[in-house]
């Protein structure tokens, strides 16, 4: 069992920094009942932490105690288990964007994929279920300027594309323009009307 809990202990410290671990990532190992096991001790003895049903992660040991990794690590790792897109929430984009000082109280990101949830002890990790266009720009700044719009709504969406020019590039707005077909006609509307002529781009078919 030393020997076994060795093997994987060093394999686990050759993963990526919010690497997802699961007993069928240590089945090259050890035996699925031994990869279950193995998670579940190293668990105890604090090595990793629980996340999620049969999902754990490896935390960095401090004086003040095992520290988790990033939000965002786990999200990407995750979203490269799933194969599903995870994006952050309209409410970080605009923050992330300045359109807002408000600060999110929880993390929570956006998925085409199961809605879930991540703990990471006092730091809860929500992924909500979202419309696809969404996430059609995926985790890009084309992707979050469309989130932004959707989170501050109709009514400030001229105004904030307004904002917002000068601090987007042209691509940008040329990628968010060439996938109107999936967009809220307010949202296609209030972009046509808050950027410059010069801006704007021809839509391709």
């Amino acid at each position: 069992m030393a020997k076994q809990t060795e093997i994987v202990s060093r394999w686990i410290d050759a993963q990526p920094e919010g690497a997802l671990l699961r007993s069928l990532d240590l089945e090259h190992l050890v035996n699925r009942d031994q990869a279950s096991r193995q998670l579940v001790r190293l668990a105890r003895h604090g090595r990793l932490r629980r996340v999620a049903r049969g999902m754990y992660v490896a935390v960095t040991a401090s004086r003040f105690g095992p520290v988790p990794p990033p939000a965002d690590k786990l999200v990407q790792s995750l979203a490269r288990i799933t194969g599903h897109a995870i994006v952050r929430h309209g409410a970080a984009a605009a923050s992330a964007l300045g359109l807002t000082t408000q600060v999110p109280v929880r993390q929570i990101y956006l998925t085409d994929g199961r809605a879930r949830t991540l703990n990471l002890g006092k730091q809860v990790i929500e992924i909500r279920r979202a419309p696809r266009w969404m996430l059609v720009l995926g985790d890009s700044l084309a992707g979050d300027v469309v989130r932004a719009l959707e989170w501050l709504g109709p009514d400030l969406a001229e105004t904030t594309v307004g904002k917002l020019v000068g601090r987007i590039g042209r691509d940008d707005w040329n990628a968010v323009l060439e996938t109107r077909t999936h967009l809220p006609a307010w949202m296609v509307v209030a972009i046509q009307k808050g950027l410059p002529a010069s801006a704007l781009v021809p839509f391709r078919r």
